[in-house]
C-alpha cells in the first residue's frame, strides 16, 4: 500500500485530502506541526482531526489505513532546515517590499494588522515547517493549498511553473512546482509538495459542495478553518469573521458556518479596518 504524507490542519480543505484519500487502499500518515503561525486555534485544530478521525475510521467507505496523527513541536530540528528557512526569509522580504509599492503607497499596516494576511501579500512560516519536514524524511507532503491560491488569492505562487501530474495510486491529478521556476527560493521551499486539490481545479465552493455530494457533511461539520475561534461558555465554538481565513470563505459567498454574530463581526472589520487597525490586531500576533 503507498503512504500519503498530509499536513492535516483540521480545515475544510486539509480534511478534504484526507477523506478523499480514505476511499482508496492507502496508508495515510497524517502530520500536525504546532507553533508556526499566529494562529489561536490549534486546541480547535486538534480537536477536529480527534473528531474527523474517528468519523472516517467508523465510515464503512474508508479503505485507507489511517495512521494516528503525529504530532510535531514547534521546536523540533526537523522543521527548522537552514537553508529553507533563509529562502522563506528573501520570499518573505520580496512579498513585502512589492506590497508596500502596489497596495499601499510606499508603507506597511500596523504591526500585527489582520490586513497584509487578508491581502494575501505573505507566505505562511508553517511552509518552512512542511518542507523541512518532507526533506527530512526524503517523502513528499500533500498540502491543501486550492486552484484559487494559485490564481491569485496567494501573490507568490503566481511566480511558480506548474505541471500536472496524475498519482499512481489513487485517480486523482497532483500539481506540483516545475524546476523551470525562475524563482529559485520558491522552488526550495515548494518543490517536496504535491497539491491535491489544486490538481483537480477545485475552488472553495468545490470542496464545500464535495463534502454534500459525497455524503460527508458530519465530516465538513467537524472542521475548524477559523484561526481565532470565538470560545463560549457552555464550550461551542463560532467562527469569528474576522480573521484571514473567514474573510476568505465570506468572500467566496460560503456563509453557513457563520452565525449572524460572526457576520457581523466581519461587516464591522469590513467597515472600520483601515480607520481602526489596531482594533482588529492579530491576537496571536
Amino acid at each position: 500500500m503507498k503512504t500519503y504524507n498530509i499536513c492535516w490542519s483540521g480545515g475544510i480543505d486539509s480534511t478534504f485530502i484526507v477523506t478523499q484519500l480514505s476511499q482508496s487502499p492507502v496508508i495515510i500518515r497524517p502530520f500536525y506541526i504546532k507553533g508556526q503561525t499566529f494562529r489561536l486555534s490549534e486546541p480547535q485544530e486538534l480537536e477536529a482531526i480527534k473528531s474527523i478521525q474517528k468519523l472516517l475510521l467508523a465510515d464503512k467507505r474508508t479503505k485507507a489505513k489511517i495512521m494516528p496523527i503525529m504530532i510535531i513541536e514547534k521546536d523540533d530540528p526537523r522543521i527548522k532546515d537552514r537553508e529553507i528557512v533563509k529562502a522563506h526569509r528573501r520570499i518573505y522580504i520580496r512579498l513585502l517590499d512589492e506590497y508596500k509599492s502596489k497596495t499601499r503607497g510606499g508603507g506597511l499596516p500596523p504591526a500585527g494588522s489582520q490586513q497584509i494576511y487578508a491581502d494575501g501579500a505573505f507566505i505562511s512560516p508553517q511552509y518552512i515547517a512542511c518542507a523541512s519536514f518532507a526533506k527530512y524524511i526524503g517523502e513528499n507532503v500533500e498540502v491543501g493549498l486550492l486552484s484559487d491560491d494559485f490564481e491569485g488569492a496567494i501573490p507568490a505562487l503566481n511566480k511558480c511553473s506548474t505541471k500536472i501530474i496524475p498519482d499512481d495510486g489513487t485517480e486523482r491529478l497532483l500539481l506540483q512546482v516545475s524546476e523551470d521556476t525562475i524563482d529559485k527560493d520558491l522552488y526550495l521551499l515548494l518543490k517536496d509538495f504535491r497539491f491535491p486539490i489544486a490538481g483537480q481545479k477545485l475552488y472553495k465552493p468545490d470542496i464545500w459542495k464535495w463534502y454534500a455530494d459525497n455524503n460527508y457533511t458530519q465530516v465538513r461539520s467537524k472542521t475548524n478553518f477559523c484561526q481565532a475561534p470565538v470560545v463560549h461558555k457552555d464550550g461551542t465554538i463560532e467562527p469569528c469573521g474576522t480573521c484571514a481565513a473567514c474573510i476568505g470563505t465570506i468572500h467566496k459567498n460560503l456563509l453557513e458556518p457563520f452565525t449572524k454574530e460572526g457576520l457581523a463581526r466581519y461587516q464591522d472589520y469590513e467597515k472600520n479596518h483601515e480607520k481602526e487597525p489596531e482594533r482588529f490586531r492579530l491576537k496571536g500576533f
